[in-house]
C-alpha cells in the first residue's frame, strides 16, 4: 500500500511531473518526496548515471535525438516498479512513444508556467542544453508554445506562477484526494 502524506491522501499510482524547463519540476518533486515518502527520481540525473555523461555532455557529443532515446530508454526501466515522484525532462513530451511508459508511471501532472515566469527562471542558466543552443530567448518561447498542447494532455494542470512551492504541492495533494 502506498505511503499516506500528513494530508490523509493514499494514492493508487506514482506521479509524474512535466512542463517546460524552469517550471519547478525537479523542486515541486523534491518537496512531494517529503510528503509521500516515495522515492524521487530526476529522469535527468537516472540518464546522467546511465550515461556517465553530463546532460549537456551527451547534447554536444551524440546529440539530441540519443539524449531522447536515453530518456525513453530510462522511463521503460522505471515500468512496474514504483510508486515514484518522477521528474521529468521538458522534452519528455515530444516522443509518442513516451506517452505509454508515463501513463503507465502514474498521474501526468503538468506543471504550468507562463513564459515571463519561465524566463526569469531561466536567465543565466548553463546545465540546460536547449536554452543554451535555441541561441535566443524567442526560440525558446516558440519551443514552449510548440510542447503546450502536449502539456495539456496531463490529468492535471497546476499553475507554479507567483506562488510557493508548498502552496503547489498542496494543491496537487488535495486535487489527487477529490479525484480518488
Amino acid at each position: 500500500m502506498p505511503p499516506t502524506t500528513a494530508m490523509s491522501v493514499t494514492f493508487n499510482s506514482g506521479l509524474v511531473l512535466i512542463g517546460f524547463m524552469g517550471a519547478g519540476k525537479s523542486t515541486v518533486g523534491e518537496a512531494l518526496h517529503r510528503h509521500t515518502g516515495w522515492p524521487l527520481v530526476d529522469l535527468d540525473g537516472l540518464i546522467v548515471q546511465r550515461q556517465g555523461l553530463t546532460i549537456p555532455e551527451i547534447f554536444s557529443k551524440q546529440g539530441e535525438e540519443a539524449f531522447r532515446r536515453y530518456e525513453t530508454e530510462a522511463l521503460q526501466s522505471l515500468v512496474a516498479k514504483g510508486p515514484y515522484i518522477l521528474a521529468t525532462g521538458g522534452g519528455i513530451v515530444g516522443r509518442a512513444e513516451n506517452w505509454p511508459l508515463m501513463r503507465k508511471l502514474g498521474r501526468l501532472i503538468y506543471l504550468r508556467a507562463e513564459w515571463a515566469t519561465l524566463k526569469s527562471r531561466l536567465a543565466g542558466c548553463t546545465g540546460r542544453p536547449l536554452a543554451a543552443s535555441e541561441g535566443s530567448r524567442r526560440g525558446l518561447r516558440d519551443l514552449l508554445e510548440q510542447r503546450r498542447p502536449l502539456y495539456e494532455q496531463a490529468d492535471l494542470i497546476v499553475d507554479t506562477d507567483n506562488r510557493g512551492v508548498d502552496e503547489v504541492v498542496r494543491e496537487i495533494l488535495e486535487r489527487i484526494k477529490e479525484a480518488e
